[in-house]
């Protein structure tokens, strides 16, 4: 899996932030958490999976949907953190840029052809 270089994190994740990037580096998933990703299709605007999905077996699915290993743009504890995190995010974007292209505004040039 891919890492943002400036990784939005959820207030319950950051206080937990240790032991999520110890159990996701050992492709293992931590229990309530969510990983943010870029938009799989163009008609989404960010896409919210379980970090069950980015581990193990289930991350080879994850894989192939995006065709190659996912960016995590950001992580949450628990699902309501990791849609006010989305919800954050595409306010930050719409703000600066009055649309919400993630790809430009968050330099993502490489994963355009989706």
């Amino acid at each position: 899996m891919l890492w943002y270089k400036r990784l939005y994190m959820g207030n319950a994740a950051e206080k937990k932030r240790a032991v999520i990037f110890q159990k996701l580096r050992k492709d293992s998933a931590p229990s309530g958490v969510y990983v943010i990703t870029p938009p799989s299709e163009r008609r989404n605007v960010l896409d919210i999976h379980p970090a069950s999905q980015v581990c193990g077996k289930e991350g080879k699915r994850l894989e192939k949907l995006y065709g190659r290993e996912p960016l995590i743009l950001g992580i949450a504890q628990g699902y309501d953190e990791a849609l006010a995190l989305a919800g954050s995010m595409v306010d930050e974007i719409y703000r600066a840029t009055g649309d919400f292209d993630f790809f430009t505004y968050l330099n993502l040039k490489e994963y355009e052809d989706l």
